[in-house]
């Protein structure tokens, strides 16, 4: 389907005439002009068809597939005597070549711009990702500094607690003047 404007504009027609025209001739014009209407009304302004291309992006997303001409064709329709060749549709002929490499070199834009776009995507994944690990080795260091200092001061209340166990564990094993222990169990 190609718009009312862009026909118009390929194929240098006013566009009120052109909508006119399409009026008259019964075409539906609300959703484009699809490719029958295109060469009816190339026919109506003596102009030559331009045959329609599929242009897909590549090997690398898919298979293209371009149809230009038949499978087979013969020579007879070229020949005007035995020495020489006649070319009978010049003016077909280059149009169609043009209008073939138009959309070829649309459909190169377009696979341009959307590469463009993706690179643009892989870049900013990149700059998200890095900054990530950044974030990442930042609090990974911070852990690391944290429980050190942790663990540390953790030995360090260890430590203390077992001096403070070692000194109870002393507490009623003292000895008075007599010899005996103080502070044991059942003095009264």
């Amino acid at each position: 389907m190609t718009s009312i404007h862009a026909f118009a504009k390929q194929h240098d027609i006013p566009r009120s005439t052109l909508y006119d025209r399409c009026k008259t001739l019964g075409l539906d014009t609300s959703n484009g002009l699809d490719y029958e209407a295109q060469a009816r009304l190339l026919k109506e302004f003596g102009k030559e068809a331009v045959p329609q291309v599929t242009v897909e992006e590549g090997n690398h997303r898919s298979d293209m597939t371009l149809h230009v001409g038949q499978a087979a064709a013969s020579l007879e329709q070229f020949r005007t005597d035995r020495t020489r060749s006649a070319l009978s549709n010049p003016r077909e002929f280059m149009a169609g070549l043009t209008g073939f490499l138009d959309q070829i070199e649309q459909g190169m834009e377009l696979a341009e711009a959307q590469q463009e776009q993706e690179l643009q995507q892989v870049r900013h994944l990149k700059r998200q990702s890095q900054k990530r690990i950044e974030q990442f080795h930042r609090r990974s260091d911070e852990y690391r500094i944290k429980t050190d200092v942790l663990a540390h001061i953790q030995n360090a209340e260890i430590d203390d607690l077992a001096d403070l166990a070692e000194e109870i564990n002393t507490l009623g094993k003292l000895s008075d003047s007599s010899g005996q222990l103080s502070g044991g169990a059942g003095d009264d």
